[in-house]
């Protein structure tokens, strides 16, 4: 390897430590509020509620929309 590529993995090694423990913060509290939606979403199935279909949709995009947030970064970031 060349020294360039030897410091720019440093470099990034650095990044992704300083960075480690709000990710795993947010992605903590992001996999919470799925597990809620997932709660309330059982819940409406028992009781049988009117608003079932949107809480579907709601289930389905949330982690849709996650993933966009999140390939977005990626791209910007370059």
């Amino acid at each position: 390897m060349t020294e360039m590529n030897k410091e720019n993995i440093e470099k990034t090694e650095n990044a992704v430590q300083k960075r480690s423990p709000i990710v795993r913060i947010i992605s903590i509290i992001l996999l919470l509020g799925y597990l809620v939606l997932l709660g309330i979403f059982i819940y409406m199935i028992i009781t049988g509620s009117k608003y079932l279909f949107p809480m579907i949709f709601v289930i389905i995009i949330y982690p849709v929309i996650l993933y966009l947030m999140v390939w977005l970064r990626k791209v910007f970031s370059k």
